[in-house]
């Protein structure tokens, strides 16, 4: 019996395989930008010996913590008082790049990435899954809103400081 190689399924097999591989890659990526952080925050408390509910306000005896995971902050919404400097304590509990960037005074974002010294960000501004940081601000005297983000999914990763 002769065997004709131009007959057996080797090139359907290869085909195959990446298609496998390539949708594999693809599952795999989006798991780990997107998985489980969706309905995930970041936990901010503000200045030492403040107190209010879970989230919203600083934590009693320390800075505020803001914990970022995929695509989420804990807590995304921050209260502080005015006049204040605070220092948040940041987490990535999340497996891909974020960073926290607060905007400006009159609300915009004056740089992408925190690449200036034009608004307070995190320091580093490119925090690893599993990483901390740091960010330093200077609250505004007056009441009032202020927004932040995260400049990697802006759309995503936002929250509010709420200026007391």
């Amino acid at each position: 019996m002769k065997i004709d190689i131009a007959k057996l399924p080797v090139v359907e097999a290869v085909v195959g395989f990446f298609i496998v591989a390539i949708g594999l890659t693809f599952a795999g990526a989006f798991a780990a930008t997107d998985g489980s952080g969706e309905d995930a925050a970041v936990s901010a408390s503000p200045t030492a010996g403040d107190t209010g509910s879970p989230g919203a306000s600083p934590s009693p005896g320390g800075p505020p913590q803001v914990t970022m995971q995929d695509n989420s902050f804990d807590p995304d919404e921050i209260t502080v008082p005015a006049g204040d400097t605070v220092t948040f304590d940041i987490t990535n509990e999340g497996g891909a790049i974020h960073d926290m960037h607060i905007a400006g005074p009159d609300g915009d974002y004056t740089e992408d990435f925190c690449g200036g010294d034009g608004d307070p960000c995190s320091v580093p501004d490119r925090i690893r899954g599993g990483d901390v940081a740091k960010l330093t601000w200077e609250v505004p005297d007056s009441p009032g809103e202020v927004d932040f983000r995260c400049d990697y999914h802006p759309q995503d990763m936002t929250g509010t400081i709420t200026i007391e």
